[in-house]
């Protein structure tokens, strides 16, 4: 590469640049916006599960219970009532692995968004140490 190209490459880049970074839930001001999680988005997806969906999958759930159990007894001396009773069991395991897996969901973006957040004050305080030296440098 020659000196000419990598000048114009280390010019082009400083040109790129600029002096702060926008994290979402950092307080800081300047830079571009290209960091970014809808915190806002999150915290609707875990209330809908949480006061929605979840509540509505063990009410929906529970509908089966006892027609399908009422059902099964009836037809308890033919093979219809096995059949019935092997099918509600089934029944049951589908809705709890669904409600398990609405809980986990739920879990995990409450606990996501924790963790950007963490994640962005930690980087902010980091870029704020990197200002203050370069700070101090340029004042040398």
């Amino acid at each position: 590469m020659a000196w000419e190209e990598w000048e114009q490459l280390k010019a082009d880049a400083a040109a790129r640049q600029y002096d702060g970074l926008r994290l979402d839930s950092a307080s800081g001001a300047g830079g571009a916006s290209d960091l970014k999680t809808d915190y806002t988005a999150k915290d609707l997806a875990a209330k809908t599960l949480r006061e929605d969906l979840r509540p509505g999958t063990d009410k929906a759930g529970g509908f089966a219970e006892e027609p399908s159990g009422a059902t099964a007894r009836e037809f308890s001396a033919w093979e219809t009532g096995s059949g019935l009773k092997d099918a509600h069991a089934e029944w049951e395991r589908q809705v709890k692995g669904l409600q398990a897996r609405l809980a986990r969901d739920q879990a995990a973006l409450e606990q996501t968004k924790r963790e950007f957040q963490h994640t962005d004050h930690g980087v902010e305080g980091q870029m704020a140490q990197l200002a203050a030296q370069r700070d101090r440098q340029r004042e040398r």
